[in-house]
């Protein structure tokens, strides 16, 4: 093995082992917005991009889920094992919950055909595109926010940030960059020749983000 190989797959191992909250320092803001001020242009942004967003208390997210998944006609959700941890003794009976943790060879045809919702953790969301952020994880792969029909992203409200640039400066992108972000304002689109937008065409026919507050 030669020795580029060697650093890339260090780093992700490294990578891998990342919690997916992390709470950092914020700098360099650029608006001086306030806490409340962020959440209100996120959800506007995303609510324009066909985003469902909800504001909740970090207690309140059980709640919400018990309710809202039986309303919705979500029979099961794919969700990590660290999400599982949290919340899955909780969730509703009548709800099946998924767990990733085996190899999407040996279940690709459940993912891909029975799967109704997805749960991910963000690092973060940014006010002034509308866009919340995910590092995928083997945890977390990306298949998670890609596949199934419903998206559900928990962004937490101290991991807010004003522009792109500020994230990438507090969380020290150019010191640890990431070997997969991505940047999500809403359902997957597409459009046609005439350039008339058709959503949920090759990924998630909805994205539901909840802010958590503390």
């Amino acid at each position: 093995m030669n020795k580029s190989r060697e650093i890339i797959l260090e780093r992700l191992k490294n990578n891998s082992n990342e919690i997916a909250h992390t709470k950092v320092e914020v700098t360099k803001k650029t608006y001086e917005w306030s806490n409340e001020e962020m959440i209100s242009k996120l959800s506007e942004k995303l609510q324009l991009a066909k985003t469902e967003t909800h504001i909740l208390s970090d207690a309140k997210l059980i709640d919400w889920l018990n309710e809202e998944l039986p309303k919705r006609g979500i029979n099961n959700i794919l969700m990590g094992a660290s999400i599982a941890k949290q919340i899955s003794k909780d969730i509703n009976n009548d709800t099946e919950v998924l767990i990733y943790e085996d190899p999407i060879e040996s279940w690709s045809e459940k993912l891909f055909n029975e799967t109704d919702a997805s749960i991910t953790t963000t690092v973060g969301a940014i006010a002034e595109s509308g866009s919340i952020v995910l590092h995928p994880t083997p945890e977390e792969p990306r298949l998670m926010s890609l596949v199934p029909d419903i998206h559900i992203a928990l962004v937490y409200e101290d991991t807010l940030y004003e522009t792109f640039n500020q994230i990438i400066t507090s969380q020290y992108w150019t010191k640890n960059m990431p070997t997969n972000a991505l940047l999500i304002s809403g359902p997957s689109k597409t459009a046609d020749i005439e350039q008339v937008l058709a959503y949920g065409v090759h990924g998630p026919k909805e994205l539901i983000v909840l802010i958590l507050t503390s």
